[in-house]
């Protein structure tokens, strides 16, 4: 696949190699997640921009060269400081492509929002902020099964090794979401180039992802 690393999944020396290394698989994880929320929270924004706008160029590539026109791409909203998603979203709109937002708000009675719900991204104007200052999609929420739609899944991560295993938030939303994905659908996850490692703590019930992306390469991960 020619957007690829030339090099393939060949490990660039991280900082996370050691914080991720050992036996205490639970505590290596929440390292992982106070190392990269420091170093996010510390990014300069002019930093920040520009990587997102070379992810999501990398990003595009893949899909350009992964998939058909008009397919589903089901990908998270970001926050401030996480791995920019928003133009990158808008670009595959604007490109005939489908998209699948998580849905993190509340319930229309006020109630918190405890399964997960997807939503169709249908522009910028039909956002509003949710959980945690997440954005969510508008439109009808869609139950978790709407994932079977996908041709691609796009998530988050804190840190992401290079043979798949991925540290996410904590929370296990991602771990439950792609329970419904089809058969055979890559999920490639997006982060910063200093928070991939050679591998990350795994447990049992963490799903590898098959590919990474950051704003310098793309690499493809044995997956599942």
């Amino acid at each position: 696949m020619s957007q690829l690393d030339p090099d393939g999944p060949t490990a660039r020396r991280s900082p996370l190699d050691a914080i991720a290394a050992g036996d205490d698989v639970a505590g290596r994880k929440e390292a992982v997640r106070r190392a990269v929320r420091r170093a996010r929270s510390a990014a300069p924004e002019a930093r920040r921009l520009a990587a997102d706008g070379a992810r999501a160029a990398r990003a595009l590539a893949l899909v350009d060269e992964l998939l058909a026109p008009g397919s589903v791409i089901a990908c998270y909203l970001s926050t401030a400081e996480e791995p920019g998603t928003l133009g990158l979203v808008e670009s595959l709109r604007a490109g005939g492509h489908r998209v699948l937002a998580p849905v993190l708000g509340g319930l229309p009675d006020g109630r918190p929002r405890h399964d997960v719900a997807w939503a169709w991204y249908e522009g910028p104007e039909a956002l509003a902020p949710g959980l945690w200052s997440i954005p969510d999609p508008t439109g009808e929420a869609l139950p978790a099964r709407a994932l079977a739609q996908a041709d691609l899944v796009l998530v988050p991560a804190l840190g992401v090794g290079l043979d798949g295993s991925r540290v996410g938030t904590g929370g296990g939303w991602y771990d439950r979401a792609l329970r419904h994905v089809r058969p055979g659908t890559p999920c490639w996850a997006l982060v910063n180039d200093d928070e991939v490692a050679d591998r990350m703590p795994r447990e049992p019930h963490d799903r590898p992802v098959d590919g990474i992306i950051t704003s310098t390469r793309a690499v493809a991960t044995p997956g599942p």
